[in-house]
C-alpha cells in the first residue's frame, strides 16, 4: 500500500508541510452517542469537532513560529497589550498574505491559466493581497520594525551613541588635561598634558598675545610648574572663568 493509500484510509491531510491525522470518520460515526445524528448533522459535528480544532491549532501554530522569528529579529520585551495585538494582527496578515500568494499561484500555474472562468476570482484575491500588503506597511510602521523605520532608529541611536562618546572623550579630556590662563586678561593660552606632572623642574612659560584695543595687544605672560598645575586641579587659575584660545 502506498503513503497515499495509507493517508487517505487514515484520513491524513496535509498543509503547510504539516501532516494531520484526524479519528476514522466510519468508527466515530458507529459510537453509541452518533447513531442517532443523521448524515448532514454527523458531518457538521465530526468538522466541528475535529477539522476546525484540527485547522484553528494549525493556525495558532503559525502564528508562534512566525512570533519566534520576529522575536529573533527584535526585542519585544517591554511591548505593552496593544502593540501586542498589533503584533498579532501584523502576523495573521502576513500569514494570510502568504495563503493568497500561494492561491494566486496556483491560479496561474494552473492547467487552463487565468482564463475567462476565473479571471474575476483572480482580480479579487489580487486586490485582497494588494490591501493586505498595505494593512501590513502600517502595522510595521506603528510598531516602528519596517525597513525605514528601523533605518531612522538606527541613524538616531549612532547620533546619540557619538554623543555620549564625544561627552565622554571630552570628560576625559577635562580630567587629563592642564590649563593655563593669562593672568591678565584670563584667555586660555594653551592646554598640556605631560607624563611626569610631579617632577618638580617641570617649568611652562606662555605669552600672551591677544588683540585688546586699538591696536593693542595683551602682553600678560604665565611661568607655572606641571607640580604647581598638579596641586591645582590642572588650572593655574581656579576662580576665573577662561576664555577661548585665539
Amino acid at each position: 500500500m502506498t503513503n497515499n493509500d495509507e493517508d487517505k484510509k487514515q484520513n491524513v491531510w496535509y498543509e503547510h508541510g504539516v501532516k494531520h491525522v484526524v479519528p476514522n470518520k466510519k468508527k466515530l460515526k458507529n459510537l453509541k452517542q452518533n447513531q442517532g445524528l443523521t448524515d448532514e448533522e454527523f458531518d457538521k459535528v465530526y468538522d466541528d469537532k475535529y477539522l476546525s480544532v484540527d485547522k484553528n491549532t494549525l493556525f495558532e501554530k503559525r502564528i508562534q513560529e512566525k512570533l519566534k522569528e520576529f522575536s529573533d529579529e527584535y526585542d519585544l520585551t517591554d511591548m505593552k497589550v496593544n502593540d501586542k495585538a498589533s503584533l498579532r494582527a501584523l502576523i495573521q496578515g502576513v500569514i494570510a498574505l502568504e495563503d493568497y500568494e500561494q492561491m494566486l499561484y496556483q491560479l496561474r500555474t494552473s492547467p487552463t491559466g487565468v482564463d475567462s472562468d476565473n479571471v474575476y476570482i483572480f482580480e479579487k484575491m489580487s486586490k485582497v493581497s494588494s490591501d493586505l500588503r498595505d494593512d501590513i506597511s502600517k502595522l510595521q510602521t506603528d510598531l516602528k520594525i519596517s525597513r525605514k523605520s528601523r533605518k531612522s532608529d538606527s541613524d538616531a541611536s549612532f547620533i546619540d551613541y557619538l554623543e555620549a562618546v564625544k561627552a565622554k572623550a571630552r570628560k576625559f579630556y577635562d580630567a587629563k588635561m592642564s590649563y593655563m590662563y593669562c593672568p591678565k586678561c584670563k584667555t586660555l593660552l594653551g592646554t598640556i598634558w605631560t607624563l611626569y606632572p610631579e617632577e618638580k623642574k617641570n617649568k611652562i612659560r606662555l605669552v600672551c598675545n591677544r588683540d585688546i584695543d586699538d591696536n593693542m595687544k595683551c602682553d600678560g605672560e604665565i611661568v607655572i610648574g606641571t607640580k604647581e598645575l598638579l596641586d591645582n586641579k590642572g588650572h593655574s587659575e581656579l576662580n576665573i572663568v577662561p576664555l577661548r584660545m585665539e
